[in-house]
């Protein structure tokens, strides 16, 4: 699952050395901090299986329409259903350190991770989802009426179903495509060099601090763009 997201973290390591002094320059404070700073975590990607030991899975209670946070690396999966429950499994000694107040899943202390815990969240649905860490993201079968999406670092999301009111945004080197998503207004900001693909047909903002991307598969009612630096937005609508 992870291969996907090491393409998008490498396309953003091979970026021009131009194109890389703009988002600097533009990208702001929280841009540079984040190449410079973890989040008490060394993550490396890899497939040891054997990292820090056997597995083991504990399982989280969730109240419908949580604010969930994701502060450490993961490959999570979002299925709507009645239960509402989160499911994480990985190697044992990080699963025992692991931490779930306020909705932010954390460790406890710092951490080297080969790859990202294995997150199942089962809800009716998720108000919204903040991921602090590298992360490999589906959400499948949303129906809802609003959903906010924060994504800050190298992530790569993948979300279908059906949202009438969606707000998005990223800072890093994300990948969200949001294509399958079924969306009325929505309101997209992107700092750094992220690429956003959605599909709104009301109402939609866009905008772009520093050299990302946003792709518009469907034609909205009306469009408004703010683009600070060397970003852009594709209309591939007809």
């Amino acid at each position: 699952m992870f291969r996907k997201l090491l393409i998008v973290f490498a396309s953003g390591v091979i970026l021009s050395i131009v194109a890389f002094g703009a988002a600097w320059v533009i990208g702001g404070d929280t841009f540079r901090q984040e190449i410079h700073e973890n989040g008490g975590w060394n993550f490396e990607f890899g497939d040891d299986e054997k990292d820090h030991g056997p597995d083991k899975t504990r399982t989280f209670a969730l109240q419908p329409g949580s604010h969930l946070a994701m502060n450490v690396p993961v490959q999570l999966v979002f299925t709507r259903g009645d239960k509402a429950e989160m499911v994480v499994s990985g190697p044992q000694k990080v699963i025992d350190r692991l931490t779930f107040v306020d909705g932010k899943l954390d460790i406890d202390g710092d951490m080297h991770m080969r790859k990202g815990l294995k997150v199942r969240i089962t809800a009716p649905e998720i108000e919204s989802f903040d991921f602090d860490a590298p992360g490999d993201v589906t959400l499948t079968g949303l129906d809802q009426d609003s959903l906010t999406l924060k994504a800050d670092g190298a992530i790569n999301l993948d979300a279908a179903g059906k949202v009438r009111k969606l707000d998005v945004q990223t800072e890093g080197a994300s990948n969200l495509d949001l294509a399958k998503l079924q969306v009325q207004d929505a309101k997209v900001g992107v700092d750094g060099v992220g690429n956003v693909t959605i599909g709104a047909t009301g109402d939609v903002s866009v905008s772009i601090n520093g050299i990302g991307s946003v792709r518009l598969v469907r034609k909205p009612a009306h469009l408004q763009t703010d683009i600070n630096g060397l970003g852009k937005v594709d209309r591939d609508y007809q």
